[in-house]
Formats: structure tokens, C-alpha cells, sequence
């Protein structure tokens, strides 16, 4: 049976689209997850806002303030235990790791956030995890107004944290590891942030970008864009109303 050359097209692009697929399973009960490999293209859109993302080098700088290193030591251990990042390929850019179901909440989550901030961003700094296959980054912020948390007061500084960030290696080259549809805040601008805490650390569950031209969403999924170009007091009050018809959650 001959077999057409269109046929033939479509069928070879199926098996190198499929090829340069990896698909990568977690042991332990974990869901299955995507990891993507990027070169640089001129139509990657994730290169969108890649200047966001700190840097840090391959071998990470040891912080010789010794109550800060003890934090970071503790951050980095923390960061081991589900690394979701392999070895780039030679000619990788970009490693990116989409988790399933990495945005199961409502736009605005108040209910699954420990602590609900306005601040801005003063500092961003990348650190690799302890074992090198995991990239974190800690940003700075600067507490303006307190939505929900009883632990933290206006004009004090925390750090809050987010996997991704580039490594840059002794090369001189740079690859960005990060979290598939996921941004990362820019230093000097205003959020609300919607955090998760675990000890003295809070951790990036979302946020919006403050601006005058409007909210826009720090992270991509359509149930973010409901807000997009919103006021910031249109913003604010939609928030409060949301966490005082929020639902307790069950212990």
C-alpha cells in the first residue's frame, strides 16, 4: 500500500514532536508532571519577563552572616525534598516544569493563604537547592498593608520565596529553570501577595501586580485574567469582600 506525501509530512512530525517530549514520573504518590526543554527561538514565549528572574551561580556564594546562612542552609534542605528539575541539555536554555493541577484555587485565594499582603518589592537573590537540582529565588518585601495575618505589622520586611531562577555557569552561560506559568515579581513594584507559611519562611501562592495602568496577574491561568486591568481600589475591595464571605477551612 503506497502511502501519500502529505501523509508521510504529518506522520514524521508526530514522531518528532513526540520525541522531544519528556514526560517525568515522582516516585513517592506524586502526580505525573511535564518537564519542557527550551533552546532560544524567537517565538519562545517564555522568554516574557525573563529579566525578572534572579541569578545564581553554579556553585552558590556561602553568606557569611551566620544567622542568615543558617536560614538559607535550612531553605536550601527544604528545597531538596521534591526537586523538580533535571540537567539541562547542551544547548538548553530553558528547563521548565509544569506541575499538575498547579493552580487548583479560585482567583482570589484567601481561604488557602495563610497570610494576605500588600507590599513592595525591595531585593531578589536566587540560591540552588542542597543537592543542585532544584532553583529557588527570596525576595524581599516590604509589608505596606496587612489583608489577612495577624503575625506581621505594616513597614516590616520579610522574605518570600518562589521556585525558579537562571544559573549561571562557569561558561558564562545562563539557563532559567522555572515553574511553567508562573512569574516572577520585579523589584520596585507593589503586589498583593497571597502567601503560604511554613516557620519564618512564606512562600508565593499567587499575586497581582499593582499598577496605574492596573492589576495585572503575576501568574497565567484564565481564572487570574478575571482582574486584569481592574483599579487597584476596584482590586482591594473585591479582596476584603472575598475573605469576609470566605468559608473557614477544616482542620
Amino acid at each position: 500500500m503506497q502511502i501519500s506525501r502529505s501523509t508521510f509530512l504529518v506522520f514524521v512530525v508526530v514522531v518528532i514532536v513526540m520525541t522531544l517530549s519528556v514526560t517525568v514520573f515522582k516516585d513517592g504518590g506524586h502526580s505525573a508532571v511535564s518537564q519542557f526543554r527550551f533552546q532560544k527561538t524567537a517565538q519562545n514565549p517564555y522568554e516574557d519577563r525573563r529579566d525578572r528572574y534572579p541569578t545564581v551561580e553554579s556553585d552558590d556564594v556561602e553568606i557569611t552572616d551566620p544567622l542568615k546562612r543558617a536560614k538559607l542552609k535550612r531553605q536550601k534542605k527544604l528545597f531538596d525534598k521534591d526537586a523538580p528539575f533535571t540537567n539541562p541539555g547542551p544547548k538548553d536554555e530553558e528547563v521548565a516544569f509544569r506541575p499538575e493541577a498547579q493552580f487548583d484555587f479560585p482567583a482570589l485565594p484567601v481561604a488557602k493563604s495563610d497570610v494576605i499582603v500588600i507590599g513592595q518589592v525591595l531585593e531578589a537573590e536566587a540560591h540552588r537547592s542542597e543537592n543542585k537540582m532544584n532553583v529557588f529565588s527570596n525576595f524581599q518585601l516590604r509589608v505596606d498593608e496587612v489583608v489577612k495575618g495577624n503575625n506581621l505589622t505594616v513597614g516590616s520586611l520579610i522574605t518570600i520565596g518562589r521556585i525558579g531562577g537562571f544559573v549561571k555557569y562557569p561558561s558564562g552561560r545562563k539557563v532559567l529553570f522555572r515553574l511553567s506559568g508562573n512569574g516572577m515579581p520585579g523589584i520596585g513594584a507593589r503586589y498583593a501577595f497571597f502567601l503560604n507559611a511554613s516557620d519564618e519562611d512564606f512562600s508565593i501562592l499567587t499575586a497581582y501586580e499593582l499598577g496605574v495602568e492596573g492589576v495585572v496577574p503575576l501568574d497565567n491561568s484564565p481564572q487570574f485574567k478575571v482582574y486584569e486591568g481592574e483599579s487597584e481600589a476596584g482590586f482591594v475591595k473585591a479582596l476584603r469582600n472575598a475573605i469576609s464571605q470566605a468559608v473557614p477551612q477544616q482542620e
